[in-house]
């Protein structure tokens, strides 16, 4: 069993990428042998306020248990404890994702103490959302840029007790952080490289990363070869295939 834990339903007005159903996206990812993946909502990232968009994901997901909802929620909008209530009302969840590249805010806003603390307390995984394209391919219009590592790790630093998610890091990324903190775990749809998993489990551990294709955006079946045909034992593999997720998210085995 593989497990996705950075996938998303909607549109991408920026490329003709395939806007599936939700049926539609849990048939394309158990063909790439993924079983369960979770999913969140690019319409989410162009709105300032993402509510709607999470409404029509409780709504897509709502007879597809495969997909489990991961709202996406913004600290900066006065209104996020009422937004996330709103979440938890509306549907079991167990993670929600920020992303503040696109909602205009910086890792430093002084809201997000009191918003990682509500997250906790809720019993969920926070998810940080640090690029969703490769910069070098993105729309020329738009000039959104992935978080530097920098601001991620002061990041970690200033919440050294809550493990964070961390999406769309680079390999180098991934190994600078690695270096100074453990308090958070990456997917590694965008860590690129020859022999990328052989070498990437040399500076940190495999329990410490996932399986991420971020569908549509990336080819799922690229990041599953990844994993299939990377050069690390089976315990490694079957730990960033689905136990990590399992693990990290309470989810069953």
């Amino acid at each position: 069993m593989f497990t996705d834990v950075n996938a998303a339903l909607g549109p991408w007005p920026f490329a003709p990428l395939p806007e599936r159903s939700a049926p539609q996206l849990v048939a394309h990812l158990k063909a790439n042998g993924i079983d369960r993946a979770l999913v969140s909502h690019l319409g989410a990232v162009f709105l300032p306020d993402p509510m709607s968009a999470n409404r029509a994901l409780f709504t897509a997901v709502r007879r597809t248990p495969e997909l489990l909802p991961v709202p996406i929620i913004n600290p900066a909008l006065a209104t996020w404890r009422e937004d996330l209530a709103t979440c938890l009302a509306a549907a079991p969840i167990r993670a929600v994702k920020i992303l503040p590249a696109y909602h205009n805010y910086t890792l430093r806003l002084p809201a997000l103490a009191d918003f990682v603390a509500a997250v906790e307390a809720a019993g969920l995984r926070l998810i940080l959302q640090t690029r969703l394209e490769d910069e070098r391919h993105r729309y020329f219009a738009l000039n959104v840029k992935g978080l530097p590592a920098k601001s991620v790790s002061a990041f970690l630093a200033r919440f050294p007790k809550t493990h964070v998610v961390c999406t769309g890091l680079s390999k180098p990324e991934i190994e600078t952080l690695a270096a100074s903190h453990e308090n958070f775990s990456a997917d590694i749809a965008f860590a690129e490289w020859l022999r990328t998993l052989a070498i990437l489990t040399k500076k940190i551990p495999a329990r410490r990363l996932l399986l991420g294709t971020n569908a549509p955006l990336f080819e799922a079946r690229a990041q599953v070869d990844k994993l299939r045909l990377a050069q690390i034992s089976k315990k490694s593999a079957a730990l960033i295939g689905s136990e990590n997720a399992a693990r990290l998210f309470d989810l069953p085995d």
